[in-house]
């Protein structure tokens, strides 16, 4: 057996490393992946300006679609960590709050995602009509994974994961922005999908490795 495989499964949540962003409890090593993730999507965007010339924008639009890109392509990391699985689907938080209570609601978590309405909105190309679209597209898979049974919510959210890049390259888009029907999808369809929290070995010191689960209908 792999040793790196070695590891324990913990719903409890911790009441203390309060994080509503990276899940409460997140390690040293699940913070830094999604963030040099994010600054890495940041970096090929970049690179893509400065060779290519193709993006018109100002230096406004530059800024803001660096905050996007770092928030979004970050954010799919963000929500595939064991500690975001745990803090987003647990049956309850060691300390309630109103950012848990945002993060928990899937639904509302997705509604507020308005990033493509913003970008079509604000950067040339194709109008508003793309960025209604990829919104309603996002929140409806959002909405339709948690009807399906559990155990085939994941392949579900990997069709859409699967289907919406092909369907997105086909169509007119916001100049810079191909990319984003994709990493939205990932990010908030797949990303709200309930898998079990791993947790590294040296968690078994506290508890047992299954307690605190939630029921199979969450």
């Amino acid at each position: 057996m792999n040793p790196r495989d070695c590891a324990t499964v913990d719903w409890r949540l911790p009441a203390t490393g309060l994080d509503a962003i990276f899940g409460d409890g997140a390690t040293r090593w699940e913070k830094t992946l999604p963030t040099v993730t994010g600054l890495a999507g940041i970096a090929v965007l970049a690179a893509y300006a400065a060779l290519t010339g193709n993006l018109d924008w100002s230096w406004w639009q530059y800024a803001l679609a660096a905050i996007l890109v770092f928030d979004l392509v970050g954010g799919v990391v963000t929500n595939a960590l064991n500690s975001a699985k745990r803090f987003q689907h647990a049956e309850r938080v060691a300390v309630p709050r109103r950012a848990a209570s945002l993060v928990r609601n899937h639904v509302l978590f997705a509604a507020i995602h308005v990033q493509p309405i913003v970008i079509a909105a604000l950067f040339p190309g194709v109008g508003l009509w793309w960025g209604v679209l990829w919104y309603a597209v996002t929140l409806a898979g959002v909405i339709v994974i948690p009807l399906v049974p559990l155990h085939l919510r994941r392949p579900a959210a990997m069709t859409a994961v699967a289907l919406v890049p092909v369907v997105a390259s086909v169509m007119p888009h916001p100049d810079g922005f191909g990319w984003l029907p994709a990493i939205l999808v990932a990010k908030l369809v797949l990303g709200a999908v309930r898998e079990e929290p791993y947790r590294p070995v040296a968690g078994m010191e506290s508890g047992g490795s299954r307690e605190g689960e939630p029921p199979a209908t969450n």
